[in-house]
């Protein structure tokens, strides 16, 4: 006999019912694999993973060309490390430089090329096919507006839960 929470039929993980878990792994599975059909398609068409056409988009759109390597860290959201070794890959590429910041000498800034705004351009065609295609092809209008706001009040209590814990820390 299933074990109860609230009235509710428990599942397979601690804390939440059947159609919690089934909702929470249908949405994992689906943004996994989302995930993998793009950075395939954009690594096979621009030798770019998704989070090098990220960084490149936020380059790109920034007044400057360029942003804080912190700032870039907590946008995509990637260890400082990890941001580190994409950005001086890119570097090798000719698609980014890393630079003193201007605003404050101690800070390190990376800011997108000429070669980096054209792949930047190109890459962003197969992105927006490849959104078309994997995410956008299977809702309907409604449907997208609903997953917009899901995600975007999913993303700000992660974005709270964040600053409180390095508040902690």
């Amino acid at each position: 006999m299933a074990a109860l929470i609230a009235g509710r039929t428990a599942s397979e993980m601690p804390g939440l019912d059947i159609a919690e878990q089934k909702s929470w792994q249908n949405f994992l599975e689906s943004t996994l694999r989302m995930y993998s059909a793009l950075n395939r398609r954009l690594t096979d068409a621009h030798q770019l993973s998704l989070f090098d056409v990220r960084l490149l988009e936020m380059l790109d759109s920034a007044p400057t060309g360029c942003a804080r390597m912190g700032d870039l860290a907590e946008a995509l959201p990637s260890l400082p490390s990890r941001l580190t070794r994409q950005v001086r890959r890119l570097e090798g590429q000719g698609l980014v430089r890393r630079e003193a910041s201007r605003d404050d000498g101690r800070g390190v800034v990376a800011a997108i090329t000429e070669d980096g705004r054209v792949a930047a351009e190109q890459a962003m065609v197969t992105y927006a096919q490849g959104v078309r295609t994997y995410f956008l092809g299977h809702l309907s209008r409604s449907q997208i507006a609903a997953m917009g706001e899901n995600c975007r009040r999913i993303s700000v209590g992660l974005k709270v839960a964040e600053r409180a814990s390095r508040t902690r820390a």
